[in-house]
């Protein structure tokens, strides 16, 4: 059955129609969104005029959508102008300041993994671990220099919940889907231009065909600008990210980060699947015209998206040196993720301590996702087509 729409959201596509018009002319949209993030800043060079041109391709694709709501056509626009604003604001500090291009990123991690394998427990647990850190979600959205004032962070970070908690007012599933907590470790997703997520709002296939052949090289060349920014003048501390589709991009996240490591977290790929459709259903019900989600074909783009992703990822561990990759299992992580995590620390050259033992305890009081249930079958799909897509993922076995 169809979700209904919250009457908010009814009301703001009504008011957001007149500016809708705008997606009949998608390169001058495009222009607009440029000019915007360059107001007040040095404008781009020509390199970063010519990098930005597939969010371009992105804008594009989504005004040929003829699903897509006024409230969706707005939305899309703002995260395509804060990724443009994103580069104009590095830039132009590492124009004010060239020593920023001098701070240190040490061995960065990154863990990669399937939606609901594990990636968020494993992330928060290295991130909040002594010496490391992992990008907020706070100075990922304002993005600049430090902030050193204590009182002036909070405030940035109080009103970006208030900026984030409109998502919970639209969908109410949202929050027990991905919840965005302002003053939590995020996914680096939001300091970068590009990912194959950027199908959950709403099909882009044009934009997926440009991504199967691209190098995205240039994109974690940014994020590496990206923490350069956000940790200048401060004591070097080992970065952790993560994001679900930066599993098959370990090639490029390696020219970017050549002494890069990474944490890949397996499970069996079904639930993933249907996390990963549940999670597109929720956004889609936001960003479409009532009535016009089609489940089934969000089944099919996931069950594409997240098996051929996982195939590239398979391809390219064999290309990665020994030692630079660590698996974790699932199961494994649930059963004894004491000895589980121990293990990643020693393999990343981490010591584990008490203030270790302590995050691991309180990753494990999180709310896991109450209320939150997703089936294949909703989406068309059955475990016979998930183990056929997924025939070549054989889970390893890690603990002795």
């Amino acid at each position: 059955m169809p979700q209904a729409t919250p009457p908010m959201l009814r009301m703001l596509n009504v008011l957001l129609l007149p500016g809708a018009r705008t997606r009949k002319d998608p390169d001058a949209a495009f222009e607009k969104l440029l000019a915007e993030a360059q107001r007040g800043h040095r404008p781009l060079g020509a390199a970063d005029v010519a990098a930005v041109e597939p969010l371009r391709l992105l804008l594009r694709a989504h005004a040929a959508n003829p699903d897509l709501s006024p409230f969706g056509w707005t939305t899309v626009q703002s995260g395509i102008r804060d990724r443009l604003r994103n580069r104009v604001v590095i830039r132009d500090i590492q124009a004010r300041h060239p020593e920023v291009r001098e701070q240190p990123v040490p061995e960065p991690v990154f863990v990669v993994g399937l939606p609901r394998t594990g990636t968020t427990f494993t992330y928060n647990v290295i991130a909040r671990s002594p010496g490391t850190r992992g990008p907020l979600l706070w100075e990922m959205l304002n993005l600049g220099l430090p902030v050193e004032d204590p009182a002036e962070r909070e405030r940035i970070a109080e009103r970006t919940t208030k900026r984030l908690s409109f998502m919970d007012r639209l969908s109410p599933d949202w929050s027990q889907i991905h919840p965005l907590i302002a003053t939590s470790e995020e996914e680096d997703f939001f300091l970068r231009d590009h990912s194959e997520l950027h199908s959950s709002a709403a099909t882009v296939p044009e934009y997926r065909r440009y991504l199967a052949g691209a190098d995205l090289t240039d994109d974690f060349l940014l994020l590496r600008d990206a923490l350069q920014v956000l940790s200048f003048g401060q004591e070097p501390q080992r970065w952790i990210l993560k994001h679900p589709a930066n599993l098959w991009r370990m090639p490029e996240i390696q020219r970017a980060f050549p002494d890069a490591r990474f944490v890949w977290t397996h499970r069996a790929p079904g639930k993933a699947l249907a996390s990963g459709c549940s999670m597109s259903e929720a956004l889609r019900n936001m960003h479409y015209k009532p009535g016009t989600v089609d489940l089934a074909a969000i089944g099919a783009e996931w069950l594409a998206i997240l098996s051929e992703g996982v195939d590239r990822a398979l391809s390219q561990r064999d290309q990665l040196e020994d030692g630079t990759l660590v698996d974790v299992s699932y199961n494994d992580l649930v059963e004894e993720p004491s000895k589980v995590m121990r293990g990643v620390f020693k393999s990343l050259g981490m010591t584990w301590t008490d203030a270790d033992e302590a995050n691991l305890a309180t990753a494990r009081d999180r709310p896991h996702h109450k209320g939150h249930r997703y089936t294949l079958e909703r989406y068309g799909l059955d475990e016979f087509q998930v183990a056929a897509a997924f025939a070549g993922y054989k889970i390893p076995s890690v603990l002795p």
